[in-house]
C-alpha cells in the first residue's frame, strides 16, 4: 500500500509542481516584458520595476496558491544580455522569484513534504526590425550608398525635414514624402501621423506606394495631436498627446538651405547646444514631471513624440503615386509642434538611438541594440531553463 501511494503521489505531486513551474514562468514573463516595455518608454529603472511588479501581481493573483505564497519579485536590470550582468541600467530586465514553497500531498508518507520552485524571465529590445509597424507615412530620403544603420543620418543629428512633392529638383537627404499606408487620401496621411497606423513597411526592393503632393494642413494637424493640439475632427481621446508636450518643452531651429542644414540661435544646431532635445525629455519622463499626466489616469501617453519613420531611396521618383524602396528606419524625436511661423510644414526632429515598435526581425536574430525601431521580446534566462 505504501509503495501505491508514492507511486500515486509521485504522479500527482510531480504534476502539482510542474503546473505551478509553469504559472509562476508565465507570470515572470509577463512581468519582464512589463518592465522591459517601460523602461524602453520611460527611461526610469524605478518606474520598469514598479510596472514589472504590478504585472507580475495582476497574473499572480489567478491562482490563489501563488497568491497566498506572497512572493516577493526582484527585479534587475543589465546592459549586456550574455552575460546579464546585474546594474543600474538597462535596457534588458530580468524578473526573478527565488523560491516559491509548493506543498505535498501523498509523497509526505516518503518524507517529501514541499519542494520549491524558482524562475527567472528575460525580456529586452530585439535586433533592428526588417519590417516595421507603428511607422509614420513619412519617408525620409536617404543615400543608399551611405549603407546602413542610417544611410546617410546620423544619431543625435537635428534635422529639419522639408516636404516634397517628389519632383526631380527636391528629392534628395533632408527631404521627405508621404506613403499611403493602408489606403490613400489627405485624411488618411492626417490620421496616420496622429497614431492610426494602417499597414507596415518592409526594407527591401518591393517598395512602399507614395501618397502624391503634398499635404501641408493633413501632416500639421495629424502630427500635433501628440503636443495636446487638436484640429479636423481629431481629438485627445482617439490620439492622446504625449506627456511632455507643451511650448518650454519644444526647440524652435530654423533652417538655411536644405533639411540637413538646422541652425539655432545662429549656430548650427546639434543636440547639445539646442535648448530642449531627448535627453532632456527622458530626464522628464524619468522624474515624472509632465505637462499632462499619463494614461489611464489622465488623457496622455508617453512617447508620443518619438517616430518610427522609414529610410527611402527617393532617387528618380517624380510627382504623382509610385513606389519607394525602403532602405532602413530611423527613430526621431520630434523637436517642436508643426505651423510655428514659416516653414509649417517642416518637420523638425533629433535622430535617436533606438524606439519601440511592432514588426519583424531578420532572419540573422541575435541580440538587440542595434540602431533603429526594435520591439521587446523574450530571452533565454540562463538561471531558468523553462523560460
Amino acid at each position: 500500500m505504501l509503495a501505491l501511494i508514492a507511486m500515486a503521489g509521485l504522479a500527482l505531486d510531480t504534476a502539482h509542481v510542474l503546473l505551478n513551474k509553469s504559472r509562476l514562468q508565465n507570470a515572470l514573463d509577463a512581468a519582464a516584458l512589463a518592465g522591459a516595455k517601460s523602461l524602453a518608454l520611460f527611461a526610469s529603472t524605478g518606474t520598469a520595476t514598479t510596472d514589472a511588479s504590478a504585472n507580475f501581481a495582476l497574473n499572480v493573483a489567478q491562482y490563489p496558491e501563488l497568491k497566498r505564497a506572497n512572493l516577493s519579485l526582484t527585479t534587475e536590470f543589465s546592459t549586456t544580455l550574455k552575460p546579464f550582468t546585474p546594474g543600474a541600467a538597462g535596457p534588458y530586465v530580468r524578473a526573478s522569484i527565488a523560491a516559491f514553497t509548493t506543498q505535498m500531498s501523498l509523497v509526505a508518507v516518503l518524507g517529501i513534504n514541499s519542494m520549491n520552485v524558482a524562475g527567472s524571465a528575460v525580456a529586452g529590445p530585439s535586433p533592428a526590425l526588417t519590417t516595421a509597424c507603428n511607422i509614420v507615412p513619412v519617408v525620409m530620403c536617404s543615400t543608399k550608398a551611405a549603407g546602413p544603420p542610417l544611410y546617410g543620418y546620423t544619431q543625435d543629428q537635428v534635422v529639419g525635414l522639408n516636404q516634397t512633392a517628389g519632383n526631380a529638383g527636391t528629392i534628395g537627404p533632408g527631404n521627405y514624402g508621404l506613403l499611403a499606408l493602408g489606403g490613400s487620401g489627405a485624411n488618411n496621411v492626417k490620421n496616420n501621423l496622429a497614431g492610426s497606423y494602417g499597414s507596415c513597411a518592409s526594407i527591401g526592393p518591393a517598395g512602399v506606394p507614395t501618397e502624391p503632393g503634398v499635404a501641408a494642413g493633413p501632416v500639421s494637424d495629424g502630427i500635433n495631436t501628440r503636443f495636446n493640439q487638436y484640429k479636423a475632427g481629431l481629438t485627445a481621446a482617439q490620439y492622446p498627446p504625449d506627456t511632455i508636450n507643451s511650448a518650454a518643452h519644444q526647440t524652435s531651429p530654423s533652417l538655411q538651405g536644405t533639411g540637413l542644414s538646422v541652425t539655432y540661435n545662429g549656430q548650427p544646431a546639434t543636440a547639445s547646444n539646442i535648448n530642449f532635445n531627448y535627453s532632456n525629455y527622458t530626464a522628464l519622463q524619468q522624474a515624472g514631471s509632465y505637462d499632462t499626466q499619463p494614461l489611464p489616469s489622465g488623457t496622455a501617453a508617453s512617447g508620443r513624440r518619438i517616430l518610427a519613420v522609414p529610410l527611402g531611396d527617393c532617387t528618380g521618383l517624380a510627382a504623382g503615386s509610385s513606389n519607394v524602396v525602403i532602405n532602413g528606419f530611423a527613430c526621431v524625436f520630434l523637436l517642436q509642434q508643426l505651423g510655428l511661423g514659416a516653414g509649417a510644414s517642416t518637420i523638425y526632429g533629433q535622430i535617436i538611438s533606438g524606439c519601440d515598435a511592432n514588426g519583424q526581425v531578420g532572419p540573422a536574430g541575435g541580440a538587440g541594440g542595434a540602431v533603429g525601431p526594435f520591439k521587446i521580446e523574450l530571452y533565454k534566462s540562463a538561471t531558468s531553463p523553462d523560460s
